[in-house]
């Protein structure tokens, strides 16, 4: 018989009650494979400052002039080489972390667009509530004068729910909600729907292996706040994916274009996506420009789309801002 007072039995297992949340809070959880931060901040800032401005210094004279897909796309290329970092963000307390010298997958595409809305001289002004989420069809945004503050204002907000740090759960974990908040704020809109089909999506790896997150094994209450974000994103369905077999149909990779913002979903069971990147049509096939794991930098893939996205894709598409 299972022992009720297992805190992971009882997120696999039990509904939402006051008694679970004072259970858990009251429970020691052990952690056995944590993502604790490796990253070197040593002058930090200096080295972010100094990317910023050799970026900011090839683009700015035509970044008004780009479309924000386009832009993104060269602001990818300016990063190509940067070496790959997992976990770089895991800190205590909780606090917005910028590299633009180290990356990974999500914070990549993040840097990409947050530094484009930037040499646009575009903040992003929250638009939603953090439950209701919307297609909102203009950006929420607002002029400001281009600097490394804007763009670390701008990554706030994209990275953070409503922009505010409150905690490791502060932090938009699954991608899924980072589409949400930002279709919400206007900045993309997901078309999946339009090429692919629906599929059975569900929320709840982080809550089944809270011993591998550092924070969720430590702090019973951010395990709690986790799963109730759990709870939302699955009421949030229909979600649409598109399989490898429709990609392969030129009829749907024609209507791909540069500087659309691919994931790629996850097989684990509970996790929605398991990889990010910008679309990039790349010696006339669709390829794309990503941190990647294995080349631990960023590259253009030389795989192209088709052949790298075993499990499917979902896609958005950057709203237009001038």
């Amino acid at each position: 018989m299972e022992n009720p007072f297992n805190p992971f039995n009882l997120w696999a297992n039990m509904k939402r009650t006051l008694l679970l949340s004072l259970l858990l809070c009251a429970l020691p959880i052990m952690a056995q494979d944590v993502n604790i931060s490796t990253a070197d901040t040593t002058n930090q800032t200096a080295h972010n400052i100094a990317i910023y401005e050799r970026v900011a210094s090839a683009l700015q004279t035509e970044a008004a002039a780009l479309p924000m897909p386009e832009l993104v796309v060269r602001v990818a290329l300016q990063m190509l080489g940067t070496p790959y970092m997992w976990a770089s963000l895991e800190s205590e307390p909780e606090q917005l972390q910028v590299f633009l010298d180290k990356t990974d997958c999500i914070l990549f595409v993040e840097l990409s667009t947050c530094m484009a809305l930037t040499l646009k001289g575009k903040r992003i002004v929250q638009a939603g509530d953090g439950i209701r989420f919307s297609n909102r069809p203009d950006p929420s945004i607002e002029d400001a004068e281009p600097s490394y503050a804007l763009l670390c204002d701008n990554i706030r907000n994209m990275r953070y729910r409503l922009g505010i740090v409150n905690g490791y759960a502060s932090r938009i974990h699954y991608t899924s909600e980072w589409l949400l908040q930002n279709a919400t704020n206007g900045i993309l809109r997901e078309y999946t729907s339009e090429l692919g089909q629906v599929f059975d999506q569900t929320f709840s790896y982080m809550s089944d292996h809270p011993q591998t997150y550092y924070q969720l094994s430590n702090d019973p209450r951010q395990l709690t706040r986790i799963w109730l974000i759990e709870q939302h994103l699955n009421t949030q369905r229909p979600y649409y994916y598109i399989s490898q077999e429709e990609l392969r149909k030129p009829e749907v990779i024609t209507q791909i274009r540069s500087g659309d913002i691919i994931t790629f979903l996850s097989p684990r069971e509970g996790l929605d996506l398991a990889h990010v990147a910008i679309a990039y049509e790349h010696d006339g096939a669709m390829h794309f420009i990503h941190a990647s794991y294995g080349a631990k930098k960023v590259i253009i893939e030389p795989k192209a789309l088709a052949d790298y996205a075993t499990n499917g894709i979902r896609i958005s598409r950057l709203r237009g801002i001038e």
